[in-house]
């Protein structure tokens, strides 16, 4: 795969596509990336960007100046349709206001017609008075996404649907399987040269559902509105079994670091590790968050640095910056901690012997022991994630 071929996400409801987007979008550059092109409120044309990702059909592809790299997650149907069923019904009014920035009108009221009726019928009655509705929401959804925009006006069971979706699961360069979720991250690492992936983060979690558990009619009737989902998500398995039977056999390929030149690095260039969130852009600057108590940073140098600096804009902590330990080739950093200009800065005399090679490679290893939420420290914040440092610029001199 060619560094300027764009990435296309084709992210179906339900199957980790949140919790995939935080994993991949830091490995492009932050100002060549297009989030939910599905948006009315944003940009929806690719342009320029070498990452896209939101709720588009398959023939969005086609408006890319350069045909991308197209990768896509299938989950079990009636997994991904009961998740769909419970999510749609546990939407704070913050949520809402989101989604009134990113649907139409008519699907904005359906979205919260849906929330209203559901907690208020119950399962069996929603299905059966609301069935146009659910059917929407509920029935063959990922046919219907892989099938494309031009199908869209048949009934959700028209077979002709399926038929389209399976040519175009074809020409899809990976379909990854949910259920699969470590051998979906390997085959996408192998196909893209970027080495070992993961662990991925579980994101956008469906609260667990106050209602009661599906009644056996109910998921008749869902099984009966999913048939069409249920052939296609049996075809996906059988050509993914197929390509990770023709994976060769061997170690995947040293992951991919990021050039780092006089300039340093900042988090707008791409981030090759893990244990990271996505990368926000805050008072006029990238800065990145660890997700994880052990993360990575995978830098390439051209020369051999003694120096080690890196600028944290945020600590979630003071105990978060004491006990936070850094090595660099697997050897411990002895860092010296203090107030700058932007953050804290650490730094840190690079010892004998890190430089393996006469191309220095730095794999840096953050251990973040104590972290936190900004929900921790303020019960109102919406945000739960946890938290330790953000990285605003690193240096090796």
């Amino acid at each position: 795969m060619t560094a300027e071929r764009p990435f296309f996400l084709l992210h179906i409801r339900k199957t980790a596509g949140v919790s995939l987007r935080g994993l991949l979008a830091n490995r492009f550059s932050a100002d060549r990336i297009l989030y939910q092109a599905h948006s009315l409120s944003g940009p929806q044309q690719p342009g320029g960007a070498l990452f896209v990702t939101g709720h588009v059909g398959f023939d969005y592809a086609g408006t890319f100046p350069t045909h991308p790299t197209i990768f896509t997650v299938l989950r079990e149907p009636m997994s991904r349709c009961i998740s769909a069923y419970d999510f749609f019904q546990s939407h704070s009014e913050p949520f809402f206001r989101t989604l009134a920035t990113e649907l139409s009108a008519d699907e904005y009221a359906a979205r919260r017609r849906f929330q209203e009726r559901a907690r208020a019928l119950g399962p069996a009655r929603f299905l059966a008075e609301e069935e146009a509705l659910a059917r929407y929401w509920l029935a063959n959804v990922q046919t219907r996404q892989l099938a494309g925009s031009p199908l869209s006006g048949l009934r959700d069971d028209d077979p002709r649907l399926l038929g389209a979706a399976l040519n175009n699961l074809a020409r899809i360069d990976l379909t990854g399987i949910l259920e699969r979720q470590a051998d979906t991250l390997k085959l996408l690492g192998r196909m893209m040269g970027w080495g070992p992936l993961g662990p991925l983060p579980h994101l956008n979690r469906t609260p667990r559902s106050s209602q009661p558990e599906l009644d056996p009619g109910s998921l008749r009737i869902l099984r009966s509105w999913n048939e069409l989902d249920l052939r296609l998500y049996e075809e996906a398995c059988r050509l993914f079994e197929q390509r990770l039977a023709a994976l060769p056999s061997g170690e995947d390929a040293a992951e991919l670091a990021t050039p780092i030149g006089a300039d340093g690095f900042t988090p707008d260039q791409p981030l090759h590790g893990v244990g990271w969130h996505e990368r926000e852009h805050h008072e006029g600057r990238w800065l990145c968050w660890n997700s994880a108590p052990s993360a990575t940073l995978n830098l390439r140098a051209a020369t051999m640095p003694r120096q080690f600096q890196c600028l944290l804009s945020h600590v979630f902590n003071e105990h978060t910056l004491n006990t936070l330990e850094i090595k660099l080739n697997e050897r411990p950093l002895v860092l010296r901690k203090r107030a700058a200009e932007g953050g804290i800065l650490v730094e840190s005399d690079i010892p004998e012997g890190a430089w393996a090679d006469s191309l220095p490679r730095a794999i840096l290893t953050f251990q973040c022991p104590v972290m936190g939420s900004p929900h921790d420290l303020d019960t109102t914040s919406p945000d739960v994630r946890q938290l330790g440092f953000a990285i605003a610029r690193l240096q090796l001199d």
